[in-house]
């Protein structure tokens, strides 16, 4: 898995914290991030993705956390516990799915890692969510990004 690669369909996820949804997000900015709780490190990204998915929700932008680790009770809890802290989607990878299909193929030998994919489900980055490359991809793609459209039918009478 090369960055400039089309990212594989996600599937097998758990989603213990906000709506869910396929990986990647069609038509929208996705990032990926693997974390785990015991990783002091990605603790410290969790503030940066928040706000990063709060400034760009409305341009596009999914932030999706998935952790491999296992115990739902514990994670739920702790996922609780970070509130706000955590204010994006959160996931299980229960089925094991993204480390065959992505973060194996990709090489990924640590985290916190991120994947930032387009619109049109291309990788653009995989890396560290702290590198000035991660925010730089998704600006990128977030620009080249179109928002999905729905079209609404129009009403021109009512019944009164």
């Amino acid at each position: 898995m090369v960055v400039g690669s089309q990212c594989p369909k996600i599937g097998g996820l758990d989603f213990l914290k906000g709506d869910p949804c396929e990986l990647p997000c069609p038509g929208h900015v996705t990032v990926i991030e693997m974390w785990a709780t015991w990783c002091g490190p990605c603790r410290q990204m969790f503030p940066h993705l928040t706000d990063l998915q709060r400034k760009n929700k409305g341009r596009g932008l999914r932030v999706v956390g998935v952790t491999n680790e296992q115990n739902n009770a514990k994670l739920k809890q702790f996922v609780a516990e970070m509130g706000y802290g955590m204010d994006y989607t959160v996931a299980v990878d229960a089925d094991g799915e993204l480390e065959q299909k992505l973060s194996g193929p990709a090489g990924v030998r640590g985290i916190p890692h991120a994947f930032v994919v387009d619109g049109g489900g291309v990788v653009k980055y995989s890396g560290h969510p702290s590198d000035p490359q991660f925010a730089s991809a998704i600006e990128s793609a977030l620009q080249a990004c179109k928002p999905v459209q729905v079209a609404l039918a129009l009403i021109s009478s009512t019944r009164e």
